[in-house]
């Protein structure tokens, strides 16, 4: 434990580059800070209290596959927009039009205020990476073949969402966007669709 100071400064030099120096606290202020309970059924909670925006949904099926996925479909309900990155619909890109609420009117696409955006994935045979099987072994893959069409891996796109939130935050003065412009964001672009 006794280097446990240096590697959080090298973490945050990593993180922050410059704006990481002695005079700036090695970029700690920077960091969020931990206001709330963010676990998955709290932020559902929050989120059928109306009280979240949006949501990001990578690869995953909460609308069946939860604890109460009813709670979750009308959670869905409240938000103004949702993406969801997915190979395939599934029941949480489209809780909106057949889910078990619209069914027994319960929940109206008519009356819904949440835009649902779904954005075509790579599967795992069209991208470099890693996956953890079911002994919880990370092993590593080689891209086998470049996916289809307008499918892109997710750190395509959170490279790609990094760069344009950044940009975002350079044009801004507000003190709560000076992390994200402190932030080292210069990840390469790489592949024959790599800034597509």
């Amino acid at each position: 434990w006794h280097t446990v100071a240096g590697c959080v400064v090298s973490w945050l030099r990593a993180w922050y580059g410059d704006a990481a120096s002695a005079e700036e606290e090695w970029g700690w202020p920077l960091l969020p800070r931990v206001d709330g309970d963010h676990s998955h059924q709290a932020y559902w909670l929050e989120m059928a209290a109306g009280k979240l925006e949006g949501l990001f949904v990578f690869g995953q099926n909460p609308a069946v596959g939860a604890p109460n996925a009813g709670l979750e479909r009308r959670a869905l309900a409240k938000l103004q927009w949702l993406v969801v990155r997915d190979l395939v619909d599934t029941e949480v890109s489209s809780f909106w039009l057949d889910s078990p609420e619209v069914q027994r009117g319960e929940l109206s696409p008519e009356t819904m205020a949440t835009e649902v955006f779904l954005l075509p994935a790579a599967g795992h045979a069209e991208k470099d990476g890693t996956f953890t099987n079911t002994q919880r072994r990370l092993q590593w893959h080689e891209k086998a073949v470049d996916a289809p069409g307008d499918c892109r891996s997710d750190a395509w796109f959170v490279v790609h969402l990094g760069r344009r939130l950044k940009e975002r935050a350079t044009r801004s003065r507000r003190r709560r966007d000076r992390a994200l412009r402190a932030l080292t964001w210069d990840y390469p672009a790489v592949g024959a669709r790599a800034d597509a």
